[in-house]
């Protein structure tokens, strides 16, 4: 397996679907695994001319994404919890939300009529490509593992697009590749990975990197949540697994035991029970 550091940039507002408000769509203020997953499934699958149910374990070893200020990919935002609020490198959530999120409102249109359907109006929350006041640009990095250097030579090329969250018909979510990189060990062990996709335990001194399935014994500082994994290959999406997952930025209180976990989406999954 060859590990790739990704650097995208980003061209258009992004919408990652997190939290509903009453008429509030809120945003996730970094990128799921999943995510980046789904985008580069169909963006190759659309590049090759083949059906979206093709090539669904070509991209999954991936990280999530964090941003950075720096096109080259270095001084990461990685997420923490600074006094039990979660943050970005050194900006709190709040914080990074004031400088770099904004809101538009939408409305279900009836085809009858062009009028707005009753009751649709919402606000959706959006990822901003630059700071708001300052103009600085984002730019977003994660970490990539594939074992088909023909993909890696034909299909990740700087200049590649792919179109990230939700609402992409309303023009968001489109990441511009920059940058691709081979990384090292010391690279692989920032990011808690080994060089076959398994978490590196003896780094689990920092903050999580990914999403770590949650069992009852492990002990941890931070936050847990039910994440669902839709396929959305048939007319009504279908529940293909659930998981209760230990959130990037927060610390295991200990470590591990004996049981392996492997890099799956962005998530590192308990392997064998």
């Amino acid at each position: 397996m060859t590990w790739y550091k990704l650097v995208f940039k980003q061209n258009q507002p992004i919408h990652i679907g997190s939290l509903n408000w009453g008429v509030i769509n809120q945003t996730l203020i970094f990128i799921p695994g999943w995510t980046m997953w789904g985008a580069l499934t169909k963006a190759y699958n659309i590049h090759k001319k083949q059906s979206f149910s093709e090539n669904q374990e070509l991209f999954e070893t991936i990280t999530c994404f964090y941003p950075t200020f720096d096109k080259n990919g270095n001084n990461i935002l990685f997420p923490n919890y600074k006094n039990g609020v979660f943050s970005l490198g050194d900006f709190s959530e709040d914080k990074f939300r004031y400088a770099f999120t904004d809101t538009f409102v939408s409305t279900a249109i009836l085809s009858e009529s062009r009028g707005a359907k009753e009751e649709s109006l919402h606000e959706i929350e959006i990822l901003l490509p630059k700071e708001k006041e300052e103009g600085g640009e984002l730019y977003w990095i994660g970490l990539l593992g594939i074992d088909h250097d023909n993909v890696s030579n034909d299909f990740l090329k700087e200049g590649l697009k792919i179109y990230i969250g939700g609402d992409t018909r309303y023009g968001l979510g489109e990441l511009e590749l920059l940058l691709k990189n081979e990384v090292s060990n010391d690279d692989l062990k920032k990011w808690q990975i080994t060089e076959d996709a398994m978490l590196n335990n003896s780094s689990l001194n920092e903050e999580l990197k990914n999403f770590l399935e949650f069992s009852t014994d492990l002990k941890f500082h931070g936050e847990f949540i039910l994440h669902s994994e839709f396929s959305f290959l048939q007319n009504e999406p279908q529940v293909k697994e659930a998981r209760y997952l230990i959130t990037p930025g927060s610390k295991l209180d200990g470590n591990l035991n004996s049981t392996s976990y492997r890099l799956i989406k962005g998530k590192f999954i308990k392997q064998g029970g």
